[in-house]
């Protein structure tokens, strides 16, 4: 992944976040896009979600970012369907506010490549 100044991380997501919002058309926000790319690893499509499924989906989406990123890799599938991860010792020790930053920018990188279904 490319290292991109503050200004240009900030100019990207802003990019990102119209495009999903237009997408959808939703004021989407970090979570909302953590929600979509949750529904699209899992090949779910969009229908309702118990709070729990989407608390589910968003850390689906959470971890497949940083396993893309090489903080955590995939360790198999729980009995209903979810991916298991295990994560290394370097994501354990970092800053919630630094992993979301990577977070977002593994969004960013991800739905460059990646169209909605």
């Amino acid at each position: 992944m490319n290292e991109m100044t503050s200004e240009e991380f900030e100019q990207e997501w802003d990019k990102l976040i119209l495009r999903v919002s237009k997408h959808f058309k939703v004021s989407a926000e970090y979570e909302f896009i953590l929600f979509v790319l949750g529904i699209q690893e899992m090949g779910w499509g969009f229908r309702e979600y118990s709070k729990t499924e989407k608390m589910d989906l968003i850390n689906v989406a959470r971890c497949r970012i940083l396993v893309r990123q090489g903080y955590i890799k995939e360790t198999g599938i729980d009995n209903e369907g979810f991916p298991l991860f295990k994560a290394s010792s370097k994501l354990k020790s970092m800053m919630p506010s630094f992993q979301n930053q990577l977070i977002k920018k593994g969004l960013i990188e991800y739905f460059k490549t990646v169209e909605f279904n």
